[in-house]
């Protein structure tokens, strides 16, 4: 995996511009040689018994196949000590995610930016506040939602917060090393461990059975400390264009 302190990687990127739904049957790892091991006797999705990569792989091909999901989460750094001053908490991120790429709703709050955004039936459409506004050049945003030209560049913008799957993959490779311990007998879900499993960096949790659908996501190192939610995976979630547009598509400046 590549290596990267956890979490950081994903706020740089947002501030230069984390419940499983059961599959009819359990899926069996695909990467795995099971050899003579009856795939039946295998208590859950078998993750466990997967390199640390092809676990992530795993998860992240679960998470673009499951298609619509909520999240929400909240990255704060921390600043560097120094022998003068102890480290402190530094700028914040946060979002909070409804949907499925190219059809979703979100907020997110970036350091003194924040901004809301529907992607509805082909068109984007962005609302935020006067920090933003000044940012984007565009005065309306502080008024109600104006349509963007391309919905796809502001995905790609303000990547990965805004695809499910760029995200869990993100977090995913924010370490060097990725492990899935085997579960004990009553466990409800798998620890997805990053860093060493006697100091995690962070922990992802996903479902032991079916789909390895991620339920939450906590980390934690020197340069700051973050956590994710997840549910709703699969779920029918419409969205529909807002309603207070004030710049219609088609109008530029």
């Amino acid at each position: 995996m590549r290596r990267s302190a956890p979490l950081v990687c994903i706020a740089a990127l947002a501030l230069a511009g984390c419940s499983a739904a059961p599959q009819e049957a359990p899926p069996t790892p695909t990467q795995y040689d099971l050899g003579d091991l009856d795939p039946s006797q295998i208590d859950g999705n078998g993750l466990w018994l997967l390199s640390g990569a092809d676990a992530a792989g795993e998860i992240v091909d679960a998470v673009e196949a499951a298609g619509s999901v909520a999240y929400s989460g909240t990255f704060t750094e921390l600043t560097a000590a120094t022998p003068e001053v102890e480290a402190a908490p530094g700028r914040a991120l946060a979002v909070d995610y409804r949907g499925r790429p190219g059809e979703y709703t979100a907020t997110v709050t970036a350091g003194g930016l924040s901004f809301e955004v529907v992607a509805a039936a082909g068109r984007t459409y962005l609302r935020g506040n006067a920090a933003y506004a000044a940012q984007m050049g565009i005065p309306e945003l502080e008024q109600g939602f104006v349509c963007a030209a391309s919905g796809e560049g502001l995905a790609e913008q303000w990547s990965p917060l805004l695809r499910p799957g760029d995200l869990v993959g993100a977090l995913l490779e924010s370490s060097d090393s990725v492990s899935v311990p085997s579960p004990p007998s009553d466990a409800e879900v798998l620890d997805v461990v990053l860093g060493g499993e006697t100091a995690p960096a962070g922990i992802m949790h996903v479902a032991r059975v079916g789909a390895p659908l991620p339920t939450d996501f906590t980390a934690g190192d020197r340069t700051g400390d973050g956590s994710f939610t997840f549910s709703a995976w699969g779920d029918d979630q419409p969205v529909a264009p807002p309603s207070e547009i004030v710049r219609p598509c088609g109008v530029s400046d």
